[in-house]
């Protein structure tokens, strides 16, 4: 059918609405023939469109070599550059895990001259965000080049000190967004606090990220579901297990809906504090009653619609308590199975209680089980597991 249609345009016949060339270019895009691609698309008077997709397509399929291809070819057609089209091929190569590829495209702008707008920088930062010090070079030429970082280039700066535990350095980076806000130059969005969040949470330093939420209150931000459970993490991280179910309790306040994670968080921090006990215990109360949170009003008034609890109280002053369901995933058994220590007899109950609930043993679960039976010395226990692990 497309070689009929390649036929009539070749003869200058009107083809529009018999077939719609992208899925044409799709069809190459199967086979992984880019040749045939650039050659159809390049019969349309929106080839430049055309070669895009179809070079995102490759992408998407991470056909890397392909979609260098198309990119080469889209290049030879506009006898230049073309911002969209490279920042594209950067992405692609994010995608593709290709950040090396990404830094040659980058490097053959500037040999040609070519200044790359914000965008092209941001994506070659974000292909580049596990590198501390490749970005900050990149956003150093950024500034000799006159190009004026925006928001997300700052945001992915801050991925990049959180993915090389720089904490100094992302907090330098906030003050100077902060500053930035300021003076009216940039607004800061919720990504950025998330990751502030995130840093903190991981350097244990729970003061610091509960100034965030102070800093997110002060400008009228709200605090998201990955605000509230990275605030919770900075202080299970710092062993205030009790300040982590207030944050938990606040978050629910604020209308946030917390989800498992947020309450294996807490358990986590018991279990690596060797309070299984308390985790043990925790656990059932929150599945037995789940967690009771009370409430004025004006925040019951404030909680959004698709908002879920089980019960509802009187409470005190005219307000009213509520009653948040404890729903466990796979990984909160198996943060219970590691608060068996030794216990083998017992780690084998909490998997067959989560078979219970209809949940199935990942790969992890038998791993920590088999490692418990192997810590109590029980070597025919450990044989049967991995011989169920693996059936």
């Amino acid at each position: 059918m497309f070689f009929f249609v390649i036929f009539l345009l070749d003869c200058g016949f009107f083809v529009k609405g018999i077939v719609d060339p992208m899925d044409v270019l799709k069809i190459f895009v199967r086979k992984r023939d880019p040749d045939m691609a650039i050659r159809y698309a390049r019969i349309f008077p929106h080839s430049q469109l055309l070669l895009c997709n179809t070079m995102e397509a490759f992408g998407k399929r991470k056909e890397l070599k392909h979609a260098l291809k198309v990119f080469g070819a889209l290049k030879d057609q506009l006898g230049g550059i073309n911002m969209f089209a490279c920042r594209s091929i950067i992405d692609i190569c994010s995608h593709c895990g290709s950040s090396v590829q990404a830094r040659i495209i980058f490097e053959g702008l500037l040999a040609e001259k070519i200044t790359p707008n914000t965008h092209v920088f941001n994506s070659l930062m974000n292909a580049n965000a596990h590198s501390m010090s490749y970005n900050f070079s990149v956003y150093k030429h950024m500034q000799k080049l006159g190009v004026r970082p925006d928001l997300a280039s700052y945001n992915i700066l801050l991925k990049t000190c959180c993915n090389a535990r720089e904490f100094n350095t992302a907090q330098e980076i906030y003050e100077e967004m902060k500053k930035k806000e300021h003076d009216g130059i940039l607004k800061l969005d919720v990504f950025t606090y998330s990751t502030m969040m995130k840093v903190f949470a991981e350097a244990k330093m729970w003061k610091m990220a509960s100034n965030i939420k102070d800093d997110m209150r002060a400008v009228g931000a709200r605090l998201n579901l990955v605000t509230w459970s990275s605030l919770i993490n900075a202080y299970a991280n710092s062993g205030l297990v009790d300040g982590a179910i207030e944050i938990l309790e606040e978050m629910i306040r604020d209308g946030c809906q917390p989800t498992a994670p947020c309450f294996n968080i807490i358990l986590t921090a018991l279990v690596k504090s060797c309070q299984y006990d308390r985790a043990f215990r925790l656990f059932n109360s929150w599945i037995e009653f789940g967690i009771k949170v009370s409430l004025s009003l004006e925040q019951k008034g404030s909680l959004p619609d698709n908002f879920t609890f089980c019960e509802e109280h009187p409470g005190t002053n005219g307000g009213t308590i509520l009653v948040v369901p404890f729903r466990p995933t796979v990984t909160t058994y198996n943060i219970l199975m590691m608060a068996c220590g030794t216990n083998d007899e017992r780690a084998k109950s909490v998997m067959n209680e989560m078979k219970r609930n209809g949940l199935c043993p990942d790969r992890i679960s038998w791993s920590i089980l088999m490692d418990i039976y192997g810590t109590s010395k029980n070597r025919n226990g450990a044989i049967q597991v991995s011989t169920k692990a693996l059936s």
